[in-house]
C-alpha cells in the first residue's frame, strides 16, 4: 500500500477518533472531546513512528496492545478493571469491524482474490474508501447494538410492583423474567418469586419465625404453621429445579391483589396468581428483589 507520509498522522488521528467515539457509545463512557483528540493523536503518532525502519521493532504485538491500553486510560480513565476490559473490549471490536469492513469492501469493488495484496493507487483512493467502509461500519455497528439492547429489553425488563395481603403492602421492583416457568403445581397458576426481606412486613410471625431460624425447608415445622395460620393466608409448598438444587420447595401465598406499575398502564391483579418466599439474594447488585412470571403480562 502507498501513502504519503504527511497524510499519514491525520488520517489515523481521524480514525482513531471515530473509532473511540463509537467506542465511548457502546460503553456509554464518560469523557470529552479533548481526551479522545489526545489519546487520537498518541495512536496516530505510534503508526507514523513505526513507519520508520529504525523503530520497526514498534510493530510487535506487545507494543501495539501496550498503546491500546494507553489510548484507553488517557480517552476513558476507568476507574475499574471491569470497566476498562469492557472499553478495551468495545475499542477492539470496533477497530475490527472497520477494517473488516473495509477490507469486504476493496475486494466486492476490485477483481482481486482474498490472497492479493491490498494497494491503492493514491491518497484520494485511501480516502475513498475509509469513508465508505467507516460510514457503513457505523451504521452495521448501530443497527446490531441496537438489535441487541431491544432484545435485554424484552428480556430483562424491570418494574415496580405492590403486593397486598391483609391490609398490609409490601413494595419491590421486579424482573420481567422470560425464563420465569414456575407455576403452582395444582392449580397451574403463574408464581411471582419475591425475597422474603421484601415481605416479611406483611407475613405473620409465625411464617417469619421460620425464616429467621432458618427452618423454611423443615416440612414438619411448615404444616405447624399451615394449622395456626388457618385462614388468615393461603399457603402453597411449591417445588422447583435450579442449578445445584434438583428439589426444591419454595414456601407461596396468594396475595388479596398485586399491582403492576407498567410504563403506561398499572394493572391490579386479585386472582390467579402465586407469591413465592425466596429466602436469599436474586441479584447480587440488589437491582431487584422479584421475578415476574411473564404470563402475568399476557
Amino acid at each position: 500500500m502507498y501513502v504519503y507520509a504527511e497524510y499519514i498522522l491525520i488520517e489515523n488521528m481521524v480514525i482513531n477518533f471515530v473509532i473511540l467515539q463509537v467506542t465511548k457509545m457502546i460503553v456509554k463512557a464518560k469523557s470529552n472531546k479533548y481526551r479522545l483528540l489526545i489519546s487520537s493523536f498518541i495512536g496516530s503518532l505510534y503508526i507514523l513512528i513505526a513507519f520508520l525502519p529504525l523503530f520497526n521493532f514498534m510493530g510487535g504485538f506487545a507494543i501495539k496492545f501496550l498503546v491500546s491500553v494507553l489510548m484507553i486510560l488517557i480517552a476513558f480513565n476507568p476507574e475499574k478493571f471491569n470497566t476498562f476490559l469492557k472499553q478495551i473490549s468495545a475499542f477492539y471490536l470496533v477497530s475490527f469491524a472497520f477494517a473488516g469492513t473495509i477490507i469486504g469492501i476493496y475486494y466486492i469493488l476490485n477483481n482481486n482474490t482474498l490472497s492479493a495484496k491490498i494497494s491503492f493507487t493514491n491518497e484520494k483512493e485511501l480516502i475513498r474508501y475509509l469513508i465508505t467502509g467507516i460510514g457503513l461500519a457505523i451504521i452495521l455497528i448501530h443497527y446490531i447494538f441496537k438489535y441487541h439492547k431491544s432484545k435485554i429489553q424484552k428480556e430483562r425488563f424491570l418494574t415496580n410492583i405492590t403486593i397486598s395481603l391483609n391490609d398490609k403492602k409490601a413494595n419491590l421492583t421486579a424482573l420481567i423474567d422470560t425464563g420465569n416457568s414456575l407455576k403452582e403445581p395444582i392449580s397451574q397458576e403463574p408464581v411471582i418469586i419475591a425475597e422474603y426481606n421484601s415481605l416479611k412486613e406483611i407475613l405473620p410471625k409465625s411464617l417469619r419465625k421460620i425464616y429467621v431460624e432458618e427452618d423454611h425447608l423443615d416440612l414438619n415445622k411448615i404444616a405447624k404453621v399451615m394449622e395456626e395460620i388457618g385462614d388468615d393466608i393461603k399457603l402453597r409448598l411449591i417445588p422447583f429445579k435450579s442449578i445445584g438444587n434438583e428439589n426444591g420447595i419454595l414456601i407461596g401465598f396468594k396475595p388479596d391483589s398485586i399491582s403492576i406499575y407498567l410504563e403506561n398502564e398499572t394493572r391490579r391483579l386479585k386472582e390467579g396468581i402465586i407469591v413465592a418466599i425466596y429466602n436469599n439474594k436474586l441479584a447480587q447488585d440488589e437491582q431487584y428483589t422479584g421475578l415476574l412470571h411473564p404470563e402475568i403480562l399476557g
